[in-house]
């Protein structure tokens, strides 16, 4: 996000308008984040891993919680196509 210096101008004492954000919090898409939480941890080969990170990256953005996401998204489908058969 670039700076527009010639609001820097403007006088003595007197800062800038506040520049318009979106409001992150109404935002807000996490959903089942009241539910409390437990840890799952499972060992897998480095290669596995590093393909699921990556997949998880380019699916969810390389954020925190990228991974839980692309496991959760996982687990649905699992979930729908198990009672289907």
């Amino acid at each position: 996000m670039a700076t527009d210096l010639a609001k820097l101008k403007r006088g003595k004492g007197t800062p800038p308008p506040a520049e318009e954000a979106p409001d992150v919090i109404a935002e807000n898409v996490r959903t089942d984040e009241k539910a409390p939480l437990r840890p799952l941890q499972v060992r897998i080969p480095a290669n596995v891993f590093e393909e699921f990170s990556e997949m998880a990256g380019r699916e969810f953005g390389f954020t925190h919680g990228a991974k839980k996401q692309l496991f959760l998204k996982m687990w649905k489908a699992y979930k729908a196509q198990s009672r289907q058969t």
